[in-house]
């Protein structure tokens, strides 16, 4: 069985606080993502009556939230009091290579990007044209 990756410690290593990036943890945070068999985007029930993930505001920009897996996204949920009327949290799942097609309509919109593990002691942030980005880079580098 494959090694389970910590993405929030690994977060924290490529970005810590009070300091510059970490590229070589960086790098790799960003490989594991995209080896991920899903990413999870949060959900409530406004947007799933409109078939779009929920856009939050966070620091005054929208954000889309996806999450590495669906506890750390519940957690999210029930914190933020993000849940529908049974108390559950709502979310879609999607391939990475599905979730980049998905996002490709927001790569020119005015949302801030995608936050992952929103609420994690290490979560972090991509504007949505640098998704599409980092594969062939992670490739040339033997990490995909």
């Amino acid at each position: 069985m494959a090694e389970t990756v910590d993405f929030v410690e690994l977060a924290g290593k490529a970005y810590p606080a009070g300091s510059s990036i970490n590229l070589e943890y960086a790098d790799q945070l960003y490989a594991e993502l995209y080896k991920l068999p899903e990413w999870h985007f949060l959900m409530t029930p406004e947007s799933i009556r409109s078939r779009h993930p929920s856009v939050q505001v966070i620091d005054g920009k929208g954000w889309l939230l996806v999450f590495t897996d669906a506890d750390l996204l519940r957690k999210y949920a029930e914190q933020n009091k993000n849940l529908d009327a049974e108390g559950n949290a709502l979310f879609i799942s999607m391939a990475p290579d599905k979730a980049l097609q998905f996002l490709q309509q927001y790569e020119k919109s005015p949302i801030g990007g995608v936050r992952f593990n929103e609420g994690a002691n290490h979560g972090w942030f991509s504007p949505v044209r640098n998704l599409f980005i980092f594969p062939d880079y992670l490739k040339k580098k033997g990490l995909l």
